[in-house]
């Protein structure tokens, strides 16, 4: 096998093109941002009606749907991956992902005792970094968006009085994640009819 170098031009076509390819296959799986906004919405509502009701020793309840959101995800994921190939633009993503996913599964169940009133938007904040990391990998204006709304509605959190805190994050995991997911996957199906 021959080495041939490639001219700028050529290498420049080779790193769109890959990057066009996890784009497409990334507009497919808007699958997940609509399955965590809704799951992420569920729990948090959940949480904040339950505080509502003065149910405060199982108000935390229905973030145990966050562990069984992960396993799905998982699953799906490697039916995805044995299905198709995955370029290292896609790579990157999916290790950033599994990064914020675990870090926020870890400060939900360990941490969220120290973290008291600071829980919300410190997960929050990592939920943006998931977000914008993938927006500027895909070049998406709507998950760039998405990713903006998310970090600033951490920050605004911080002001809020703690029992707001999860509903906020409820309306958030609507607007920025499950709202722009659908948006995705009706932009992709458009795409693969036209």
């Amino acid at each position: 096998m021959e080495n041939k170098e490639l001219s700028p031009e050529e290498s420049f076509e080779i790193i769109t093109n890959v990057i066009t390819q996890a784009r497409n296959r990334f507009e497919e799986n808007g699958f997940v941002y609509v399955f965590w906004g809704a799951l992420i919405a569920i729990a948090a509502i959940g949480q904040f009606l339950l505080l509502q009701k003065e149910l405060y020793d199982i108000n935390w309840y229905p973030y145990l749907l966050m562990p069984v959101g992960s396993v799905i995800t998982g699953i799906y994921y490697s039916k995805k991956r044995k299905a198709g190939f995955k370029n290292q633009v896609s790579r990157i993503v999916s290790v950033s992902w599994i990064t914020i996913s675990a870090n926020l599964l870890i400060l939900g169940a360990v941490f969220a005792m120290q973290l008291k009133q600071n829980l919300i938007p410190v997960l929050l904040i990592l939920l943006s970094v998931g977000i914008l990391v993938s927006a500027g990998t895909f070049k998406s204006k709507l998950l760039y968006y998405s990713g903006i709304v998310v970090n600033i509605s951490a920050f605004v959190c911080f002001y809020l009085d703690w029992i707001y805190h999860s509903l906020l994050m409820g309306v958030v995991a609507i607007v920025a994640m499950l709202i722009p997911g659908i948006i995705l996957v009706i932009q992709n199906k458009k795409d693969k009819n036209v």
